[in-house]
């Protein structure tokens, strides 16, 4: 129901004339009229006070006017999920009406945050709130559900906004509805490749840091992940982890053998002539290039390279590695100190850091 607020002149300049209008139900309009019309009467004899009391009351017939949601279209799935707490993979067990609408929901799989129970109820629209209908979501339907979005207004429980695309269609292993493009724009993906793509979104960044002999550097980036220097005895080791995970990511950079690696730090790599360091690593002439160029992915410890894996890593898993993520450590500067036969210490380091990867654009 929409109502509008009309004020005209009469010939008499001192008595302003009031009507509110609108379209639906037009019994709610003639109450609030009467209401107006006593206050305007009033209004003729200087109770303009009680005019306002009045038109607050006739307002107060209409809670839509100051209740109603609104709320602009965010964004597709995977445009405003992020901002939502807890995402789950479910199935619609039950429809509640009363006190207010809501939808009983089996929880088959956690995709982000954190429940402690297979069970829970969502709250939907109830034509105040900014919720989806409860009558889209059918019985027996699974679904992928992003709550307490922003325009959930959840209160203490769970809610699903309608303020943007929270949630998606699952049919048997292919997720359907609106990812990243305008509302109507619907497709399909396969459950794989949109959960790599809710988990891992493409990212870009570059930041600098420093450290001293034996400190640890760690810097966070992407949605899951943190680039880590670990330090050694004679250096450094670039790691790349997610969280929930002590694998180091990115130990299938290149060469895996017989050279010193770029994810290795130390310092006879600094030296005029490496040779002077009796214990460097393949007696190696020289070290890594620079900068220091290493890749990462997920997979590595679970797909490839991982318990079920064979011995050796294949060309193609390696470079499936290097699709996902490649990174960039570029040395600015550092200080040498005296070691051990002929082996110098880093003392300090100072460098700046590339990282770019994960699935879609």
């Amino acid at each position: 129901m929409r109502y509008e607020y009309h004020e005209f002149w009469t010939n008499d300049a001192s008595a302003p004339q009031s009507v509110l209008t609108g379209q639906g139900d037009p019994c709610d309009c003639e109450v609030s009229n009467v209401l107006i019309l006593v206050s305007n009467m009033l209004i003729l004899r200087g109770v303009t006070a009680i005019r306002g009391l009045l038109l607050a009351g006739s307002l107060a017939l209409v809670p839509s006017l100051a209740d109603a949601c609104s709320c602009a279209w965010a964004g597709g799935f995977l445009q405003v999920a992020p901002q939502a707490p807890l995402i789950i993979i479910g199935d619609i067990l039950r429809h509640e009406h009363d006190p207010a609408p809501a939808m009983a929901v089996w929880v088959r799989e956690v995709l982000k945050g954190g429940l402690l129970d297979s069970g829970m109820r969502v709250q939907m629209g109830d034509g105040m709130h900014c919720r989806p209908s409860v009558a889209d979501f059918p019985l027996g339907s699974r679904w992928v559900l992003a709550l307490n979005g922003p325009g959930a207004k959840p209160g203490p429980g769970w809610a699903l906004s309608h303020c943007g695309e929270f949630w998606l269609r699952l049919e048997g292993d292919q997720v359907r509805g609106s990812f990243d493009g305008e509302r109507d724009r619907t497709r399909t993906l396969p459950l794989a490749e949109f959960r790599n793509r809710l988990l891992y979104p493409h990212f870009r960044t570059h930041f600098s840091g420093r450290v001293e002999t034996g400190q640890n550097f760690r810097h966070p980036f992407g949605s899951r992940f943190a680039l880590i220097l670990a330090p050694r005895a004679d250096g450094w080791e670039i790691q790349v982890e997610e969280v929930g995970r002590d694998d180091n990511l990115a130990r299938l950079t290149p060469p895996l053998h017989f050279l010193p690696n770029p994810r290795e730090i130390e310092g006879w790599q600094f030296l005029t002539d490496p040779r002077a360091c009796a214990a460097r690593p393949y007696q190696a002439e020289q070290g890594p290039g620079e900068p220091r160029a290493f890749i990462f992915s997920p997979e590595v410890g679970q797909g490839i390279a991982g318990p079920q894996s064979p011995a050796a890593v294949t060309p193609e898993e390696v470079a499936a590695v290097e699709r996902f993520g490649r990174g960039r450590l570029t040395i600015q500067d550092y200080r040498l100190g005296e070691g051990r036969d002929g082996c110098p210490v880093i003392e300090w380091l100072r460098f700046e850091v590339d990282l770019e990867g994960g699935y879609g654009d």
